[in-house]
């Protein structure tokens, strides 16, 4: 079980779970997108028996609050830097698919060897969105993420938490439900349902400068997408891996967007393989 804390970071209340190793090698989760730390439960106890872990729900997003100043990608981006040097991880490893992609890739060209590896994925980044049509106008047109606010937080949160599980999830149906309620009060909220909406708004401004740096990034990159992600289209993936200068590309079996929470096992396989071949190439 994820023993849940709240941590107070330049002034942000950030809710976290952590099993520090003093010794070991450092390993930073940061939540999906609309999900939240827990979606990494299944992992938890093998993390900790092998890593110096903490896994941080960024702000916006999970338990973490509300913030208004910190929405694009870049400004997420910046914020990790207040969140590594908070709990004193100096070069970890980083996993981080869904919305944790496009802000790695802006991290990581911002603080070359800040971090020792990363497992991305899922996600757009660079280059021009693919997907299904919900994805690509939410992050495109103001009119549909209009339509996504306008049930309120209650209601309108609860639809889009639910649409996204439905297209999430294909090997499994949904989340236990302790994890789906946890997810909810993120949605539901509306603020942190906004300003969620302002993070993929950014994608358009932010994608052609992600495009411009990428080559750059020298940090050991593995991307990894579901399956049978339809979400989020595969392309974004490939063309993200072969544009990193030290990267892999590999497919989660039978898995849909969540492909971390839907087949757990293969994920988790190749984040300890990655880490492995990170540490021995050190």
């Amino acid at each position: 079980m994820m023993n849940l804390e709240y941590a107070t970071i330049d002034g942000r209340r950030i809710r976290y779970a952590a099993s520090r190793q003093p010794g070991a090698s450092q390993l930073l989760l940061v939540n999906p997108h609309p999900m939240s730390i827990l979606t990494y439960t299944n992992w938890w106890e093998r993390l900790c028996a092998k890593f110096d872990v903490v896994a941080v729900d960024l702000p916006n997003h999970g338990g973490s609050d509300a913030d208004k100043t910190i929405i694009t990608v870049s400004q997420q981006a910046a914020f990790l830097s207040k969140i590594l040097d908070h709990f004193g991880l100096e070069n970890p490893h980083y996993v981080g698919p869904d919305i944790g992609t496009p802000l790695a890739i802006r991290f990581m060209a911002d603080n070359p060897g800040r971090l020792r590896s990363a497992v991305i994925g899922d996600a757009g980044a660079i280059g021009e969105l693919e997907g299904e049509l919900l994805f690509r106008l939410n992050a495109t047109s103001r009119v549909a993420r209009f339509m996504t606010l306008s049930g309120g937080g209650a209601i309108g949160g609860r639809i889009y938490g639910g649409v996204a599980n439905r297209v999430g999830f294909k090997r499994t149906k949904t989340p236990n439900k302790e994890r789906l309620l946890d997810y909810q009060r993120s949605t539901t909220n509306f603020v942190k349902l906004r300003n969620q909406m302002g993070f993929l708004a950014s994608y358009p401004t932010e994608m052609p400068k992600l495009t411009q740096v990428v080559g750059s990034i020298q940090t050991p990159v593995l991307v990894l997408h579901g399956e049978k992600d339809t979400f989020v289209g595969m392309g974004n993936s490939r063309r993200l891996a072969a544009a990193l200068p030290n990267s892999e590309f590999d497919i989660i079996p039978e898995a849909g967007h969540y492909c971390w929470e839907d087949n757990p096992e293969p994920y988790l396989a190749h984040v300890l393989r990655w880490i492995d071949k990170a540490e021995a190439n050190s």
